[in-house]
């Protein structure tokens, strides 16, 4: 009795199942939060070279707020980020044009990260206007 006992105990046909069992969901919410943060990377990255490039066409233009909106909705929508809104100031005294772009970051996961759920971005660019 005993001997079959011990065997049970020693037996460890099941451990490499179990293991495995426990690791793979710590393994798949790092690889979500892995995508999750390069998405908002990557549109935080969109945002910026939209703001640049509507910043650059005022910065030569009268400016132009309908080309300035043009090229900065031109940027956003290669990247397929919607619901972006675009503002222009300037020029300032000093000759300087802003172009601000704001959006909300949609997660694809839901609202498994609280603070992403409804994550307000804003990046902005200021040039010198060339008259």
């Amino acid at each position: 009795m005993s001997r079959m006992i011990r065997r049970i105990f020693h037996d460890q046909r099941g451990q490499s199942s179990v293991e495995f069992a426990l690791v793979v969901p710590l393994l798949m919410l790092i690889v979500v939060v892995i995508v999750e943060f390069g998405r908002l990377w990557m549109t935080v990255n969109v945002l910026t070279s939209a703001a640049r490039e509507g910043v650059r066409v005022a910065a030569i233009s009268a400016p132009d707020y309908s080309r300035v909106h043009a090229a900065a909705m031109n940027v956003l929508s290669a990247s397929q980020v919607n619901g972006a809104t675009i503002s222009v100031s300037g020029p300032t005294s000093a000759g300087d044009v802003r172009v601000t772009v704001r959006a909300t970051y949609a997660p694809i996961t839901g609202n498994i990260i609280p603070r992403l759920a409804a994550l307000q971005l804003v990046r902005s660019s200021t040039m010198h206007w060339e008259h």
